[in-house]
């Protein structure tokens, strides 16, 4: 069994909207309040006639050790999300009909990641009854269609910061590369996102924005910091032309409107996308947030904090991966959190965790929204 997360960490790793545990309503009477009105999942929005996601199931079902050669070679995107509640929204707007209780099971090759998977707070190794699915599972995926583009949604079950034990050696294999390389040569798709929910940074950025990365970069301070990409920077594509033009208020401002009424720190009814040279998305080795005193000295280095997605960017310098376009997508799932004595770092870590449960899900409507612009931008104008 892996060893015990954090609330924090638990919630971000493990809270499902779409069967919310009761050990994270109990603590929150925000999300109480949501689950007994039945409204924890995104409302749909009003996507164009003509691009309206649809989910696409494959007939019959693949099997959980399939490649995903077998039934993806050649798809237009690949589109991935890493946590509970954001595979929940990604499947709420991109396979309605299909949540994520029904997408596949993706164990291929799964014999070789049992070894490299040594992390103490591993999910991939967590035997508990509510993450009994991501037990030894490098994921789940389905298939829709953007328009015409045929789309990849994948929920990861490896997860960069909590695979490999600390400190890392030398000749440490980190699954998540390894797992992702693989899956790019089997689909050999022509763009990939990584999307999600974040941590805002700096004051300004607010609960729900969405931050459209220009670069990833590294701020390794623990398990990696003695690696040579610890503080590398890495620059996403170019948006496709009209990509920002698509993302309008009619589309975001239908979830943004609860996110306006969030508890204790609203954020915006027309969530805010920051596209920029300084728009960086910043990947920790360790499980971070910004707070107002800086505790984990994120700010000035962007405008949001994750614990992946600068990983994508080291795979994709391979030789046979540079002529995919790739982007990062983060939406503030939790906003800077205030954080000036008495509170303590505990405390500011107990509420960031409990505006994700409640409020997480539909902020990440904006991102998915978001990616939904770039995919139709790239593939069907």
């Amino acid at each position: 069994m892996a060893k015990e997360l954090s609330y924090a960490e638990d919630v971000r790793m493990h809270y499902d909207p779409e069967k919310p545990h009761s050990r994270f309503v109990e603590k929150s009477p925000q999300l109480k309040e949501a689950v007994q009105s039945g409204s924890t999942l995104p409302s749909p929005v009003p996507w164009p006639a003509d691009a309206v996601p649809k989910a696409a199931p494959i007939h019959p079902e693949p099997s959980e050790s399939d490649s995903l050669a077998k039934h993806f070679k050649g798809y237009d995107a690949i589109v991935m999300t890493y946590t509970s509640a954001e595979a929940a929204a990604l499947a709420a707007l991109f396979t309605p009909g299909y949540p994520v209780a029904n997408w596949y099971e993706y164990r291929y090759d799964i014999a070789a990641y049992i070894p490299i998977v040594t992390g103490e707070k591993a999910p991939f190794n967590d035997d508990s009854s509510y993450n009994k699915r991501y037990y030894h599972s490098l994921g789940l995926y389905f298939p829709c269609m953007i328009g015409k583009a045929k789309v990849l949604l994948v929920k990861s079950g490896l997860h960069l910061d909590y695979d490999t034990a600390s400190p890392v050696k030398a000749d440490t294999v980190i699954p998540f590369y390894k797992m992702l390389t693989q899956m790019l040569y089997d689909v050999e798709p022509k763009m990939f996102i990584t999307t999600g929910t974040g941590g805002g940074i700096g004051s300004d950025v607010m609960l729900g924005d969405v931050i459209l990365s220009t670069h990833t970069r590294f701020d390794c301070t623990e398990q990696f910091k003695s690696e040579s990409w610890a503080k590398a920077i890495y620059a996403t594509s170019s948006l496709p032309s009209r990509a920002l033009d698509k993302i309008t208020p009619q589309l975001t401002g239908v979830n943004g409107a609860k996110i306006a009424q969030a508890k204790p720190i609203a954020g915006r009814a027309v969530p805010k996308i920051w596209y920029s040279h300084e728009s960086n998305i910043v990947t920790t080795d360790v499980f971070a947030f910004d707070t107002s005193g800086d505790y984990y000295h994120l700010q000035g280095l962007g405008h949001a904090c994750d614990m992946g997605d600068a990983m994508v960017g080291q795979v994709m310098q391979q030789d046979q991966f540079k002529k995919i376009q790739w982007h990062a997508i983060r939406n503030a799932s939790d906003p800077q959190i205030p954080n000036t004595p008495p509170q303590t770092i505990e405390e500011a870590d107990k509420e960031a965790g409990n505006i994700y449960s409640t409020y997480g899900v539909f902020t990440t409507a904006a991102s998915v929204i978001t990616t939904w612009a770039v995919i139709d931008a790239a593939f069907n104008s």
